[in-house]
Order: structure tokens, then sequence, then C-alpha cells
């Protein structure tokens, strides 16, 4: 039975977001700004007084270091690799599937040099920038691919087993002649997300952005530095039982 429901993928649909990545986070800023303001935070689970206003200097962070905001985000991003490049006798691997990728970036990286490595991420580390305040006043598990070239019918996205794949293929035509192009990624997903809320938007630039909302009944607290980088502590399983999900999930405050 468990392994009926690790097989089986769940489809995704990629939604076109009518605006460039910049304008989107520009508006998700300002959403965040007005509902801090209104007092809506606050009212979506208990939240500690501190909440709303490092919520606003967060915002007053990201919009005075605009270019810097956008270079982090970019360079958080993940790129789809080529499909012949790892899935060499391992098509029925997921986790070797994934192995296989860091090792491909890793060697692009080391031939780059650490000071001019691209946006390409990684699955070791994503987590560290991963989640992030929604317009919804919660706080979501947000990851982004660099998608650029594709439309969103090029784009087919599934998750199944605390995974996600995203696969990308495009054919095109250049003197009579048809030539196809297919990229993937595959990323772990958190346990503290909330895999059936899952959706997928593609900006006008080109930036695939996948989102959940976190899980409020399992978490002890979360922490938010003045970047914005929001951390997660999980409850024990003995403490998800025992603490009604309205009454679970405090916020932290923390400055570094």
């Amino acid at each position: 039975m468990s392994g009926t429901h690790q097989n089986h993928a769940v489809s995704i649909p990629v939604n076109r977001e009518q605006c460039s990545f910049p304008r989107h986070r520009h508006e998700l800023l300002q959403n965040v700004g007005k509902a801090s303001k209104s007092g809506q935070l606050g009212s979506v689970v208990p939240y500690t007084e501190d909440w709303p206003s490092s919520v606003s200097n967060w915002i007053e962070s990201s919009l005075k270091s605009w270019d810097k905001e956008m270079e982090r985000l970019r360079r958080g991003m993940f790129a789809l690799l080529p499909m012949d490049r790892f899935m060499v006798g391992i098509p029925h691997d997921p986790l070797g599937m994934m192995h296989e990728m860091d090792r491909h970036i890793e060697e692009l990286q080391n031939g780059m040099g650490l000071s001019a490595v691209a946006p390409l991420g990684s699955t070791s580390d994503y987590l560290k920038d991963a989640y992030e305040v929604g317009d919804d006043g919660k706080v979501h598990f947000k990851v982004r691919f660099d998608a650029q070239g594709f439309a969103p019918e090029d784009i087919n996205v599934t998750s199944s087993d605390n995974r996600v794949t995203v696969h990308a293929k495009k054919e095109t035509t250049t003197g009579g002649k048809k030539c196809s192009h297919e990229f993937c990624r595959m990323i772990q997903l958190p346990k503290s997300i909330e895999n059936n809320q899952l959706k997928c938007r593609l900006t006008d630039d080109g930036v695939l952005m996948l989102e959940a909302p976190v899980k409020v009944g399992e978490n002890k607290s979360l922490t938010m530095n003045e970047s914005g980088q929001v951390g997660i502590q999980p409850k024990s399983a003995s403490q998800i039982q025992a603490v009604p999900a309205s009454q679970a999930l405090t916020v932290k405050v923390v400055k570094v």
C-alpha cells in the first residue's frame, strides 16, 4: 500500500504569471506590507508581537537594496539540467538522479571557479533560504527554477514521495530539421509543507516558481532574521498529537 503511494505522481499545473519576476516580487512585498500595516498578519496564527514590525523591516530592507535582493534570489534559483547528462543508467532511481545532478553541478562550479558560480542551485543547501512570508500572511515554502525559453505548455511538474520533478521539453525546427531539447530537475520536498497545496507559476521572463504553505500544527516555532529568511523548528511526534493545530505555532523573531 505504501509502495503504491510512493509511486503515484501528482501533476501540478503550470500557470502563467502575467508579469516579470521583479514585478511579481515587488507586488508581493507591497501586499505583505499592506497586510502587516492592517494587522492581518497576526490573525493567521498566534504570532509574537514583534512579528509585524520584523516583517516591515524585511520589506523596507528588500526595497532599499533592490538590486542586491534580485541578485540573491536569482543566484538561488535551480537550473534545469540537460537530460542526456545524467539520465544514463539511472532512469528508475530518483535518489541516484538527485545525487548525479549535484555531482554535475559541482563539476560545473569547479570549472567556473567559486567566484563565478552561475545560478545552478544545489539540493544540499537550498532549504536555508526556502521559507518566506507569502502575501496571505502565512509562511510558505518557495523554490524557483530558471526556465527561460520555455512556455507553460513545455513544462511538466509532478510531485511524488516527497519529491518534485520539473521536466521541460521543447522542439524547434531549423532548416527543415526538427531538434528536441529536454531538461529536468528533481528536488526533495520537506515534510513541513502542505504537499497537496503545491502551486506552480511561470513569469514572463522565465522564472518558474513553486510554493506551498507550511503546516501550522507540526512546527514548534518559526524564526525570522532581518533578511527575511525563516527557519522552522519541528515538533516531536508526541507534541504534534498533544497540541491542537489552532494553538500549535508560535513565531520567534531573531536578529542576526
